[in-house]
């Protein structure tokens, strides 16, 4: 973790600190804002929620920031004053000039304090922060924090893998054009997949397969509904944990990982076979050695009790290397497992907030355009003039597939898809393409990905 201990230690005992804005205040951004409260060199300057009340409701309740040490930007919500007295209460009409806003934010008198606030947009405007977290879940809200962050200097970390499978890479051009880090956080299976894979290559050992456990069943037709009960035991808001059940998120984070590391999907959708850890030396290998897979450096997912982990198989033409490795009893060989049995999600983020910081240095990103990307199908029989609710909901799911294959096909990337009117009636499990949907005329993540097509491909 390149002395991360060290250097933080020393900005605290230098009366400084790592100034971190959060965006998004669910259950990744208050996992994150528990872990940052007590991490030595890192503190949180500003908080922006979809409504304020609960967020200051938790901050108040881990005793992260005292009233006095608060100070509220309200834009749209009507909070009572008499909820916290001791705290300060700054009402902006919401057609007050960003520029307006940006000089009051930035007002001495508020230095020091912790700026909670309803409007995200106002984030990337405050003038001593160093880092943005993208913690929505949203790519349509990520690509204007992401957009926005990047053009005023501040190093972007993002949570929302679905903007990334989007647009990465055109903010990852960008952000190397402003100087700044564009980064996927750590703690998410995507970068914890990509430290096996970048200790197999320094190693020069030939990657065959990496990717994850899923933690749920799949039902590709899961949706909030069927899922109510099972969310509300786990905690979790049920959008996201169709997103879970349904597939998409694994194939977004495994179209993550693609992108970052050249590995491809070996089939559209992947396998994605029942295998437990001493199973995958076996099965994700070659056809022609008993296993699955019709090529190797593939991205895959196992359901089994790898979860909540990521593994890597690989191989090594060295005989020397082939032997040592089965001394030190990693197997017999050809083929061998790295694995990690877990990942700690948003409570990882502070390594990315450090390595962007400190370093100038990326947990995971595109390596170059995208790889792969996730395509949208129908998740029941859709009717000419239905809405999409997107990720996570009713009406789609999605798979992995080739980038190159979703463009001359014109499929729709699922990063997209929520808010697009269908034009014409859509049958159960039918790939979605552009002519089939109107996309929201005011979508600036449809923007930047058509700014993408374009200088990237």
């Amino acid at each position: 973790m390149m002395n991360f201990l060290q250097k933080l230690e020393k900005l605290s005992s230098e009366g400084s600190s790592i100034k971190t804005g959060i965006v998004g205040v669910g259950q990744m951004g208050r996992g994150l804002c528990a872990s940052l409260d007590k991490i030595t060199g890192i503190s949180i300057r500003a908080i922006a929620a979809k409504y304020i009340r609960p967020a200051l409701d938790f901050i108040l309740e881990q005793k992260i920031k005292e009233p006095e040490e608060i100070a509220v930007f309200r834009f749209y919500e009507d909070l009572q004053e008499s909820f916290c007295r001791n705290i300060k209460y700054i009402d902006i009409p919401g057609d007050t000039p960003l520029a307006e806003v940006a000089l009051r934010i930035n007002d001495s008198d508020l230095c020091g304090k912790l700026l909670i606030t309803d409007n995200s947009d106002i984030i990337p405007l405050i003038e001593d922060l160093d880092v943005v977290v993208d913690a929505t879940g949203k790519p349509e809200v990520g690509a204007k924090l992401s957009l926005e962050s990047i053009m005023h200097k501040k190093h972007i970390v993002t949570l929302n893998v679905e903007g990334d499978v989007t647009i990465g890479p055109f903010l990852k051009k960008m952000s190397d054009e402003y100087g700044v880090v564009y980064t996927v956080s750590a703690g998410d299976e995507p970068a914890a997949a990509k430290e096996l894979f970048d200790f197999a290559k320094l190693l020069n050992f030939n990657v065959i397969a990496a990717g994850k456990g899923k933690n749920n069943p799949l039902d590709r037709y899961a949706n909030p509904e069927s899922l109510k009960g099972f969310a509300e035991e786990k905690g979790v808001n049920p959008y996201m944990m169709t997103s879970f059940v349904d597939g998409t998120k694994s194939m977004i984070e495994m179209a993550c990982l693609s992108n970052a590391t050249g590995l491809v999907p070996d089939i559209r959708g992947m396998h994605g076979p029942r295998a437990n850890i001493n199973d995958l030396t076996k099965i994700l290998i070659p056809i022609k050695d008993g296993g699955i897979l019709d090529k190797t450096g593939v991205v895959d997912f196992v359901i089994g009790d790898l979860a909540p982990g990521v593994f890597l198989v690989y191989t090594t033409d060295s005989e020397i290397s082939r032997k040592e490795l089965e001394y030190l009893k990693n197997g017999s060989g050809p083929y061998f497992l790295l694995y990690k049995p877990y990942h700690l999600a948003s409570i990882e983020t502070p390594l990315s907030i450090a390595g962007a910081v400190l370093y100038n240095e990326p947990t995971i990103q595109p390596a170059g355009g995208l790889v792969s990307e996730v395509m949208t199908f129908a998740k029941k029989d859709l009717d000419a003039g239905e809405t999409l609710d997107g990720i996570g909901g009713f009406s789609v799911y999605g798979l992995i597939e080739m980038h190159s294959i979703v463009m001359q096909n014109n499929y729709l990337p699922i990063g997209l898809s929520e808010g697009c009117v269908t034009k014409r009636k859509i049958s159960k499990d039918e790939p979605i393409k552009y002519e089939d949907i109107k996309i929201p005329k005011d979508s600036v993540l449809y923007k930047l990905r058509k700014k993408q097509d374009a200088e990237i491909g």
